[in-house]
């Protein structure tokens, strides 16, 4: 009994962890967007990196429309992953080396990220 007991705790545990430790991580890099966008111009590549945090934080922060389409966070990061490269290409092949407005960065970041991340009702 006190085997089941423990191993029920232990598994709890580790899907606590995974939650709240790798999400709080992916919010980290909402920082980095803001940190980004607030100063100009942007360099394309801190740019790409940045939305790559960006990209994690809204599977977490929209877990529960996800849930509505089936879709679980793991998921929406898998997809993420897989559609990564792609993407850049599609979206970033002819920016330009900086991204001078406030208006360019809004539009490549909202291009990537419904390239990437094609779910309802998650990009905001």
């Amino acid at each position: 009994m006190k085997l089941l007991l423990g191993s029920i705790l232990i598994i709890a545990a580790g899907f606590s962890i995974n939650k709240y430790v790798f999400s709080s991580r992916a919010y980290d890099g909402v920082t980095a967007v803001t940190d980004v966008i607030s100063v100009y111009p942007v360099n394309i590549f801190d740019f790409k990196k940045a939305m790559e945090g960006y990209a994690h934080h809204l599977c977490y922060k929209n877990e529960a429309t996800l849930n509505t389409q089936n879709v679980t966070v793991k998921e929406c990061l898998s997809q993420y992953e897989n559609k990564k490269l792609e993407c850049e290409k599609k979206v970033f092949r002819l920016a330009p080396l900086n991204l001078e407005t406030e208006v360019e960065v809004l539009d490549y970041s909202r291009q990537y990220t419904k390239c990437t991340l094609p779910y309802k009702y998650i990009l905001g």
